[in-house]
């Protein structure tokens, strides 16, 4: 309910998937449910069930959804056991208050105590935000508040009484063993308590009136504030107003004290306490909260200041004089620009403390005439004149406050999420691309064969004459191999200057001189600046030169955002990779990474530095927690990185792409380390999965949510080892499933029982994929399930 079905107070995006989950049957709870028990319970990590549970989450629930799951089970969590303290703390007070009340079987109960019942621990029992339990607990407050200290430590007492007499029986056992004497000695009496800190008491005006014994006035207004909230709820009254027959000035001179000396001093006691009754009443609270988050609007207007600086390149520029807009027609990051303008001193923003009614202008004038009494006598007029001023004086000075306080905390925790996922989609979109694939056709050169990776050229520039390009050739496997100084590569062929061309001239032979012995299999363009395109027409007609004088293939040529290349260059990371290459010089050896593999790239920074968080992903990021906005980043490597998969062997040969190890399921960055620590310790590879057991010692929690996330390249393993390989191992097959993976090889290829070789089977599926076709997956779907495995 509150994941997937509240609505937001402000309007933010609804992509179309959101839309469609909203119109999903009730099927979805007992998927969510399902969730919950395989990550409470079986321990299992969002990504595997995302992967290999799939069929119990599915088609409702994506990943992103379990994540949502995994997030709002934490806080439920928090808010149980809040609750959980809170239910202790009224029962206590409930046991205190029968134990007053025995003292004195005949007396009555005095009229300024509030007897804990249990349709208060009920309603606490039904809590479910934090807005409602803090409506409990301020209810909680007014009334037992003072007494709290008293029932401590009448609990204190009585823990003391338990553990004395516990000692005693601890005392006659012992002496019972020793002799068994019918004397038994007098025990030592315990020492005293220490003298406990004496707590100042409330003495607010609400304490005051009810000292003065101005509560059994309050109560004879005509309802209670549980009755009026009813009335609130429910828009009608549901429960008549009780009429005192005494005029008020007449019934208030009964209560006149030293603390309120006159009928017309006790009078507004009397509705102060009304006013903060139904202030501090869970339903009232609940049901005006509703409205005004509703029906609330907001007035802004500039200062003298914005008045200057408010122009027409500022965010705020279309919001700069608005009156009576409805806080639900905010959308997206709104708020929060109007919230950063207003800590800049440019607008004033004001939430309006007018409320639309539904059949009348005024919500205000609806919940007062459900504190009315409709008779004419000028007594019951007097009495009414009370009550609506008490309503006015709840409503408006004491809850609207509170209300706009949380309401502008609710917006701006949507405008920031809004925020959050703009970023998160901004690295989804860096991070989904797949490496870069070149197929040339009919060449037969070994030295243009991409099955083991693609050889890349990378150009980067600064649009400054004086500053040198550099280009660099980076190895299938990300290391730099060779690179060349460009000087003078900004400069026009065409250029007036007979010098600038000759120059050019010798800088383009010498690229095409890099290009003819390199063979690069792509060259990709830092897009630095409009000169990227003339660099970029000069590689591809160097390219086609040499298509037609050296039967080259014709080779591609990227233009590619170089933000990250920048950002890579001058991180920790980027200087400790390559200390003695200058900054150019990093940025190509970037551009030419994230050509061959982006996640790969990306996750160089997603070190102990934090510097992914160098990047700029939204114009407000830096208005959001940074550790929100840390871990959100994180979740998108870790959704990306199970996607694909990790090479564990690939990697401990070459430390390149070692960062992705930490967003393995169940790994982390502490036990990804270790685990790449002890394999290059030992110096051994991965034969196969089975040894991530025994000889990675790795538990069975761990290994059963990271083994189906790490890939061991069988083809390579080929004849070097004796141990055995299994073909699955480097599929996406989660050893669980091994079993029915053979199974259904060998019957879509319809072997006998007798000649059937799974593993045969196995290869010749891999090679053939599409024989798969052949079986009957529904049929093969129902005997699983049939036998019990899902």
């Amino acid at each position: 309910k509150q994941a997937f079905c509240k609505t937001t107070i402000s309007s933010q995006d609804m992509p179309t998937e959101v839309r469609d989950r909203q119109r999903r049957g009730p099927q979805m709870v007992g998927k969510i449910k399902k969730a919950l028990d395989f990550m409470r319970n079986q321990h299992l990590e969002v990504p595997f069930i995302a992967f290999y549970r799939k069929e119990y989450v599915q088609p409702e629930l994506t990943i992103n959804d379990l994540w949502r799951v995994y997030k709002f089970d934490a806080k439920w969590c928090q808010l149980r056991s809040r609750k959980l303290t809170l239910i202790s703390l009224f029962e206590k007070m409930r046991d205190y208050q029968a134990e007053q009340l025995m003292k004195d079987l005949d007396a009555t109960i005095p009229d300024g105590v509030r007897i804990v019942r249990d349709e208060d621990i009920d309603r606490l029992r039904a809590v479910q935000t934090t807005e409602e339990l803090k409506d409990v607990h301020l209810h909680f407050l007014l009334y037992y508040g003072h007494e709290v200290p008293a029932m401590q430590e009448a609990v204190r007492a009585k823990e003391r009484a338990i553990e004395a007499e516990a000692r005693r029986a601890r005392r006659r056992e012992e002496q019972g063993e020793e002799g068994g004497e019918d004397d038994v000695e007098e025990v030592d009496p315990p020492a005293p308590p220490p003298d406990t800190v004496k707590q100042a008491v409330r003495s607010g005006p609400y304490a005051m009136c009810r000292k003065a014994g101005i509560d059994a006035f309050a109560k004879r207004f005509g309802l209670t504030p549980d009755q009026f909230g009813e009335n609130l709820r429910d828009n009608y009254q549901r429960h008549e107003v009780e009429q005192e027959s005494v005029a008020p000035l007449e019934l208030a001179k009964e209560y006149v004290s030293s603390k309120f000396v006159t009928p017309e001093d006790a009078l507004r006691a009397a509705k102060y306490m009304v006013a903060m009754q139904i202030a501090r009443d869970p339903l009232v609270r609940n049901c005006v909260r509703e409205t005004f988050f509703e029906r609330a609007k907001i007035d802004i207007s500039p200062t003298k200041r914005g008045l200057k600086e408010i122009d027409e390149n500022h965010p705020c520029y279309s919001l700069k004089y608005v009156k009576g807009k409805p806080v639900r027609d905010l959308t997206a990051d709104m708020f929060l620009k109007l919230t950063i303008a207003e800590s800049d001193k440019l607008i004033t923003m004001a939430i309006s403390d007018h409320i639309e009614g539904i059949t009348t202008n005024s919500y205000m004038e609806e919940a007062k005439q459900l504190y009315y009494k409709d008779e004419f006598s000028k007594n019951v007029q007097d009495w009414n004149t009370l009550r609506v001023e008490c309503v006015e004086t709840a409503l408006r000075k004491m809850l609207l406050p509170d209300l706009k306080k949380e309401l502008r905390m609710h917006l701006l925790d949507e405008a920031k999420e809004s925020v959050l996922k703009a970023c998160c989609r901004k690295l989804y979109n860096w991070i989904k691309v797949a490496p870069l694939t070149v197929d040339f056709g009919d060449e037969d050169d070994e030295e243009w064969d991409t099955s083991k990776g693609l050889r890349m050229m990378a150009i980067a520039y600064v649009p400054d004459y004086s500053q040198a390009a550099f280009a660099c050739l980076i190895a299938p496997d990300g290391e730099c191999t060779d690179h060349l100084r460009l000087p003078h590569l900004l400069k026009r062929k065409n250029s007036y200057r007979e010098d600038e061309k000759i120059l050019k001239e010798a800088d383009l032979l010498a690229l095409r001189n890099f290009i003819l012995t390199k063979k690069p299999h792509a060259v990709v363009v830092g897009g630095e600046s409009r000169d990227a395109i003339m660099v970029s027409t000069d590689i591809k007609d160097i390219v086609n030169t040499l298509v037609e004088d050296e039967q080259f293939p014709q080779i591609p040529c990227e233009i590619m955002d170089n933000e990250f290349a920048k950002v890579y260059a001058n991180s920790i990371k980027g200087e400790n990779d390559f200390r003695d290459y200058p900054m150019l010089l990093r940025q190509a050896i970037s551009l030419a990474r994230r050509m061959q593999d982006p996640l790969v790239e990306f996750s160089q920074l997603c070190t102990s530095d934090e510097e992914i968080m160098c990047l700029r992903y939204h114009p407000l990021q830096d208005h959001l927690n940074r550790d929100e906005l840390l871990e959100a980043l994180n979740l998108e490597f870790v959704n990306r990185t199970n996607e694909v998969g990790v090479d564990i062997n690939a990697i401990v040969a070459n430390v390149y792409s070692g960062n992705l190890v930490q967003f393995v399921c169940g790994l982390g960055p502490r036990k990804g380390a270790a685990l790449i620590k002890l394999l290059k310790q030992t110096n051994q590879r991965l034969e196969n999965r089975t040894q991530l057991v025994t000889a990675c010692h790795m538990g069975p929690n761990v290994f059963i949510n990271c083994v189906g996330f790490i890939k061991i390249d069988t083809n390579a393993l080929g004849d070097s080892t004796e141990a055995y390989v299994e073909v699955l191992d480097g599929s996406r097959v989660h050893p669980q499933t091994y079993e029915w993976a053979r199974k259904m090889a060998v019957d879509a290829l319809e072997y006998d029982d007798e000649d059937a070789n799974p593993a045969g089977a196995l290869e010749e599926i891999l090679e053939a994929p599409e024989r798969l076709k052949d079986l009957d997956l529904d049929a093969f779907a129902e005997e699983l399930e049939r036998q019990g495995f899902g």
